[in-house]
């Protein structure tokens, strides 16, 4: 009995050394201040706490906004009004600022793309799959971030920094194959800036499979299995 009783506590002690290790690892992230990007170095402890407190906050964002909400129309439509409501054009004279998009959230201002950022990564959360990218203009030079929310198997396009979505013929959501052929109109908010989209619309991402995407691995189980994934595909990194 006591033989097992010491092989427990040696077994005990390398693994609590072992966790000890793990967590104290120094680990990069990376900040973007006026787009120079830096890396800082950190302990995984830090790391995976901040990780753990923004996960918390983000579904405490989605209880005091889609609580009572019933489909996935009407959520996405909430957060999307939230976020254009609370993240704010960045103000003059202010520095450019990326790197989580919580923190986006607590400064209350960001580009266009962090807006997008904001909203997808909500929608997400609340078990909307979505995700944002950039699309180019027909002009040359030019290009915006739009968001892309899939409800009940279509796409559907947004722009929350504008406040500008699309509806078709009836007033309700358009996806994105009633966008392509041109049977839609724009829904604004009361402070949209209203875009020539038509000039996009030909540059639309083709939909199929969009894989894991920076706003949907901000939750513990995605970016889980995002890491998992990524280990497979470069076994070589991993050692």
């Amino acid at each position: 009995m006591k033989k097992n009783s010491k092989k427990f506590l040696i077994a005990l002690t390398l693994i609590v050394i072992c966790v000890f290790f793990i967590l104290n690892l120094e680990v990069t992230y990376y900040q973007g201040v006026n787009y120079k990007v830096t890396s800082v170095k950190i302990p995984f402890y830090i790391k995976a706490i901040d990780f753990l407190s923004r996960n918390y906050h983000y579904k405490d964002i989605l209880r005091g906004v889609i609580d009572s909400s019933e489909s996935e129309e009407e959520k996405a439509l909430k957060l999307f009004h939230w976020s254009h409501e609370n993240i704010r054009p960045v103000p003059s004279g202010f520095p450019v600022i990326d790197d989580h998009v919580w923190h986006i959230i607590i400064r209350g201002y960001g580009t266009d793309d962090q807006v997008s950022d904001v909203f997808t990564t909500l929608c997400n959360y609340a078990g909307i799959r979505a995700f944002f990218t950039w699309v180019s203009s027909s002009e040359a030079g030019k290009k915006i971030p739009l968001s892309f929310v899939e409800i009940k198997g279509k796409w559907f396009i947004f722009d929350p920094f504008h406040c500008v979505y699309f509806i078709d013929i009836n007033g309700k959501l358009a996806d994105i194959e009633t966008i392509r052929l041109g049977r839609y109109s724009l829904s604004t908010g009361k402070d949209a800036v209203v875009t020539d989209y038509s000039k996009y619309i030909t540059n639309l991402p083709l939909l199929r499979n969009t894989g894991f995407t920076r706003a949907s691995i901000q939750s513990p189980l995605n970016r889980l299995l995002y890491e998992i994934k990524k280990i497979g595909r470069n076994p070589q990194k991993s050692k």
